[in-house]
């Protein structure tokens, strides 16, 4: 693979304990990419921020559902935070109260094996949650209440991990592996996602209630919210994964981001714009760029993102596929997007253009019933995800009523991976109004290329 044009390696060691470990090993590295300018542009539309995404093919369930403060869950992830706080708590100490260092080292490493135990049973949790949702055993509240509880489970079981490290420098004569503690770390990321956080957020009350797209596979969960502002997407797909192998450098890992994600590459920040941790079986490649973050995983073995975050402001959101009905003096515009996309719905007077306050619907195509969303506020504008199939927007004003139907548009699946790239048509898009009788380390640094330069073949030289 080609070598990226980059300004400033960092070699870090990911979880630094009593020794670092090069990457030579494959166990960790850690590099920060600074110094990336590039011209400020228009904000890239929706169509050109690639994502990981579910190929329809493989599509079993998709559903976009609104979720709010749960008492139950709320007390149970009360219960969880507790029970990891007290269990971390008890471990250390019996590990500081231990009657001398062969006892000390000896529980430690208890733990932290116990710690990998624990992720082994939650990869098995998270895939058994899945296939239940799959088989309707569970409904989409249930399948984000459980995937909360496993993101809130592996966080605490991080918290252990940070505690080991720390009381491992303390003990006289011992230390555990680096590469270990951070291939754990990078373990224990696999279970976690910001719109789990966000659910948790919301099923607790310290968030307003939100809508969540829910797609997935047999292997493979997507998820999907607007909250607070922004548009916040995760995807997870074990069927990229082989762990069999160890052979993509970090260097090719950053390659790979760059090939599947070319807009958010080449919109990357001046100030710690790239970040690549490599640890155990993946590499995690952090970009801030000039309209959100994006953190992409790849395999080792696979060299496929087989998982991503991604936080976008909804004011640097743009989209070229629009749709617009207008009637009884109203004019709607729905700014189309992809499956579980950020969908933008705008009504304003249709003489004057000034924005228009009123309620939302939302409903499929192929069923009778239509959800409320909410109402446009005083800027006429209401966001949420988009649904999976074809849907029909109402508002209603008073006596007036304007009725949108659309589709989703092509999801932009990452360059790279062709095997994801749809060959769906672009949807067609119909404006239906329609009266309407409801009412609703050693630092290395290398040549950096001109801003918009395509990666080029080269080696880091020591600076």
């Amino acid at each position: 693979m080609k070598a990226l044009p980059l300004v400033v390696v960092m070699l870090l060691v990911a979880s630094p304990v009593l020794g670092a470990v090069g990457p030579t090993d494959g166990s960790s590295h850690s590099s920060a990419l600074d110094g990336a300018t590039h011209a400020q542009v228009e904000s890239p539309s929706n169509e050109t921020i690639h994502v990981l995404d579910i190929p329809s093919s493989e599509l079993v369930r998709s559903t976009v559902e609104a979720h709010h403060v749960d008492l139950g869950p709320s007390l149970d992830f009360s219960a969880l935070r507790a029970g990891g706080r007290i269990q971390t708590g008890a471990s250390l100490e019996r590990i500081e109260s231990a009657s001398d260092d062969s006892t000390r080292q000896q529980l430690i490493l208890d733990e932290l094996n116990g710690i990998e135990q624990r992720a082994i049973a939650l990869q098995s949790a998270q895939r058994s949650v899945i296939e239940r949702f799959n088989d309707d055993n569970l409904t989409a509240r249930e399948l984000l209440i459980e995937l909360a509880r496993i993101d809130a489970e592996a966080r605490a079981l991080n918290e252990r991990r940070v505690a080991l490290r720390d009381v491992t420098s303390r003990t006289s004569d011992f230390s555990i592996s680096s590469g270990r503690l951070a291939a754990l770390e990078r373990e224990l990321d696999t279970f976690t996602g910001p719109v789990r956080t966000h659910a948790v957020a919301v099923m607790t009350g310290e968030a307003d209630a939100a809508r969540f797209s829910v797609r997935t596979s047999e292997t493979g969960v997507v998820l999907s919210v607007v909250a607070d502002g922004e548009y916040v997407r995760e995807a997870y797909r074990t069927d990229l994964r082989d762990r069999d192998q160890r052979t993509v450098t970090y260097e090719e890992a950053l390659d790979i981001v760059a090939e599947n994600y070319p807009t958010i590459y080449s919109s990357r920040t001046a100030q710690n714009g790239t970040n690549v941790i490599s640890a155990g079986d993946s590499h995690r490649v952090r970009i801030n760029y000039n309209y959100g973050q994006l953190t992409a995983y790849v395999d080792t073995g696979s060299g496929r993102v087989f998982k991503e975050s991604q936080t976008r402001p909804l004011r640097s959101i743009s989209t070229t596929a629009t749709a617009t009905g207008v009637r009884d003096g109203l004019a709607l515009t729905v700014d189309r997007t992809y499956p579980g996309g950020p969908l933008r719905i705008q009504l304003n007077e249709s003489e004057t253009g000034d924005p228009v306050d009123a309620n939302v619907t939302i409903g499929l195509e192929a069923s009778q019933e239509s959800t409320l969303l909410g109402h446009t506020g005083s800027d006429g504008t209401l966001w949420t995800v988009s649904p999976s199939a074809p849907y029909t927007v109402t508002v209603i004003k008073g006596n007036s009523a304007v009725v949108l139907t659309a589709d989703p548009t092509p999801t932009p699946t990452l360059a790279a991976n062709p095997t994801d790239t749809e060959n769906d048509t672009s949807p067609t898009v119909t404006s239906t109004p329609t009266e309407s009788t409801e009412s609703p380390g050693p630092s290395r640094t290398v040549p950096q290329g001109a801003p918009g330069d395509s990666p080029t073949v080269g080696s880091p030289t020591v600076g």
